[in-house]
């Protein structure tokens, strides 16, 4: 049987981006624009494209954007995406850079709220609800070391031998399906400013208000449900996620809170009502919970989960959540929220910094353009996420292989194929499991 040739990846990319960000270039355009106008000869769009491309096709440096972008198709498509016409160049690299490093990373910050709204408002993401709430990973990474100060108040460490290291740190929330998407709501970078050496739980305890703010001021009307590990179990955490009217389901070890965990196990013994086996095709799942443990002025619900898989060892989960538990919702609560927290690791920074994003490559050692082109990775990673979960590929597999192999087919394409202009438009584009 004849195989039928795989769909060009640029159309894929132009298909995906006017369904579900129709209007991105214009408010792209909008933003603050920190240039002299009269010297400028490339939209805002333009550049912000060129940036987002350089992650879409895992060219892993600034320098191997400056060779990719000299075919004239390239510049034609580059020309659809960002909507300016009449221009036989691409901008280079650097021109890029010096729009980064001026650009306001709040602006920046706010197009990707735009993206993230848009698929909210256009309910593109209601399947993956969590009984009415959005789930939401929070979790911080490391994004690269510095010899030398890149600068000033960039975190820093002693090493054993006495060295000094730099070094860039994170904190992200990212919406995560089981589907295996981690699409990025916001990021908040972590500071050292007034500590002569970082520790990294006190700057992420830190950090986590800023960003939970944040968060408000993006989405301040849409539900979310934070997933968190064992280091946010503290009364402050849970006062300022009830303050927003959100949910949590946290971590809860017995290190976390050294005087609850007993007495929520002594609540679960004796509440011997709230019990439930679940025998799903590969494992056991026994789930108990005690309702009101008392903390602070709050009282959440402990829901413990004992797995016994068919091979290998058992394990148990424990979670402090302020979902009221039943016998309806526990599974649901363990499998679709508490177990994917792991996914803003695996699907998240993981696929950025070891699937061609090159997330630990310094794509600018100048403090605000650092930040944008981080923003922009996140940006091209949403973007890819939704052509590969996206209907438009029925198997990612048999069509791309995989999706490193579909970034190198975009750039392929991208030089090579020269998209029309009247694209049809499919009616609808569909999430699909993996």
């Amino acid at each position: 049987k004849k195989r039928e040739p795989p769909p060009e990846p640029v159309e894929l990319l132009l298909k995906t981006v006017r369904h579900f960000l129709r209007g991105l270039a214009v408010v792209m355009n909008r933003l603050p624009d920190p240039r002299r106008q009269e010297r400028c000869l490339y939209t805002q769009a333009h550049l912000i494209w060129t940036g987002l491309l350089l992650f879409l096709m895992h060219l892993g440096s600034r320098r191997q954007m400056r060779f990719e972008r000299l075919a004239d198709s390239f510049t034609e498509n580059l020309a659809l995406l960002s909507g300016q016409q009449g221009l036989d160049t691409v901008a280079d690299p650097d021109t890029l850079a010096y729009y980064a490093e001026h650009v306001s990373v709040g602006a920046i910050e706010k197009l990707l709220a735009w993206m993230m709204r848009r698929l909210i408002r256009m309910k593109a993401l209601d399947p993956f609800r969590l009984l009415t709430y959005f789930p939401v990973a929070i979790d911080g990474s490391q994004i690269c070391t510095f010899n030398e100060e890149p600068w000033a108040g960039c975190p820093h460490r002693q090493l054993s031998n006495g060295d000094i290291q730099y070094f860039a740190y994170v904190l992200d929330a990212k919406l995560v399906t089981p589907c295996g998407m981690a699409l990025s709501l916001a990021s908040e970078m972590l500071t050292n400013e007034g500590n002569e050496e970082f520790d990294k739980q006190d700057c992420e305890l830190k950090a986590f208000p800023r960003l939970v703010e944040k968060l408000y001021a993006f989405y301040p009307r849409t539900k979310l449900c934070l997933l968190l590990d064992g280091l946010y179990a503290n009364q402050n955490v849970i006062r300022l996620i009830e303050s927003k009217r959100w949910k949590y389901i946290i971590t809860f070890k017995e290190g976390s809170m050294s005087e609850r965990f007993p007495e929520a196990v002594s609540l679960a013994n004796m509440q011997t009502e709230n019990r439930l086996k679940v025998r799903q095709p590969d494992r056991l799942q026994q789930f108990v919970w005690a309702e009101e443990l008392p903390i602070a002025e709050f009282t959440p619900n402990v829901l413990f989960c004992y797995e016994r898989p068919k091979k290998g060892e058992a394990r148990q989960f424990v979670w402090l959540t302020n979902f009221h538990l039943s016998r309806k919702n526990v599974e649901k609560i363990a499998n679709n929220g508490g177990r994917l927290r792991w996914k803003v690791e695996n699907e998240g920074f993981n696929v950025q910094k070891n699937n061609g994003y090159e997330m630990e490559h310094p794509y600018s050692e100048h403090a605000n353009g650092f930040r944008i082109f981080y923003i922009l990775l996140l940006m091209a990673h949403i973007i890819t996420q939704l052509i590969l979960h996206g209907s438009l590929i029925r198997s990612l597999c048999r069509t791309f292989g995989s999706a490193k192999n579909f970034a190198r087919r975009l750039a392929e394409s991208l030089r090579n194929h020269a998209a029309p202009a009247d694209l049809a438009m499919p009616g609808q584009i569909r999430f699909l499991p993996p």
